[in-house]
């Protein structure tokens, strides 16, 4: 192999690290944040791409972390690295079993669709669905945004 086509292949493969990262789930924070470590047993905390899970002390926030929980916690995932936050928490898909932990919470309505980051037309429709279908969160009358209720916003008029 040639010095160029070394290079090369060296930069390829440093790009699919950046953008890849496996471990074990050793803790959930809350619905859309969680710990891996890695195999160097370096541990990193995931904030869960393109969805936004009501916040600990709002309805449905401790159910959306049991949901994360029982879908993810102690399993090896995959995560599909989309950014890094201003908190330096890795932005990623967290990939397991042939699922999506984004889309899952969607679909069971543990979760909104960040539409300020994603336009994605299939996380939109799985929004929609749990909505149609008072699944999780939906079941409530008003439920609050997590942005809005970050923000101290209690009510939706």
């Amino acid at each position: 192999m040639n010095y160029k086509n070394y290079i090369f292949s060296l930069i390829i493969f440093c790009s699919f690290s950046l953008l890849a990262q496996k471990g074990k789930v050793i803790k959930i924070k809350d619905g859309d944040t969680l710990i891996i470590l890695d195999e160097n047993n370096m541990q990193h905390t995931i904030r869960v791409a393109d969805v936004d899970c009501p916040e600990k002390a709002q309805p449905f926030g401790n159910k959306a972390k049991q949901f994360t929980s029982k879908e993810v916690f102690g399993k090896l995932v995959n995560i599909q690295k989309k950014n890094i936050d201003k908190y330096g928490r890795i932005i990623g898909y967290v990939l397991y079993e042939n699922k999506n932990l984004s889309l899952e919470l969607l679909k069971n309505g543990y979760a909104w669709h960040y539409k300020y980051y994603s336009k994605d037309l299939k996380m939109d429709k799985l929004e929609k669905y749990a909505r149609a279908n008072k699944k999780g969160l939906w079941i409530e009358k008003a439920p609050i945004n997590p942005y809005k209720w970050r923000k101290g916003i209690r009510n939706n008029k």
